[in-house]
């Protein structure tokens, strides 16, 4: 991962990530229903520059997020207009969870040191 104690430890070198941030969100049974089987991408200035922002069904509730590698410290600007987006089809939900990681966009310089392989 992005802050692994391995890439650390065999001094693998810093790289550019992306940011992913989420929320799962409980829906009641109706709208849950909308999404037995579909999920929802979104493109566009309001959800992200230059990523999607992404409605994601679990099995008992959805994920709803976005993310950027341009823009990091806007990201919950971006997760709002992912809201706005979707507001009618998650009305009543209830947030259970809030996620946010950091995504690799290319592989470290170094990734292989001695008899240590960082996969």
């Amino acid at each position: 991962g992005v802050h692994s104690k391995v890439a650390n430890a065999i001094k693998a070198g810093n790289y550019e990530y992306a940011i992913a941030f989420q929320e799962r969100i409980r829906l009641p049974d109706e709208k849950m229903e909308y999404y037995r089987d579909l999920a929802e991408m979104y493109v566009g200035d309001d959800v992200s520059p230059d990523f999607y922002g992404w409605v994601f069904p679990k099995c008992d509730h959805v994920a709803v997020g976005t993310g950027t590698n341009r823009a990091k410290s806007d990201i919950k600007k971006y997760q709002m207009g992912v809201r706005a987006r979707v507001e009618p089809k998650i009305r009543g939900g209830q947030v259970f969870k809030v996620e946010a990681h950091p995504i690799p966009e290319h592989p470290r310089p170094v990734r292989v040191r001695g008899r240590v392989a960082l996969v």
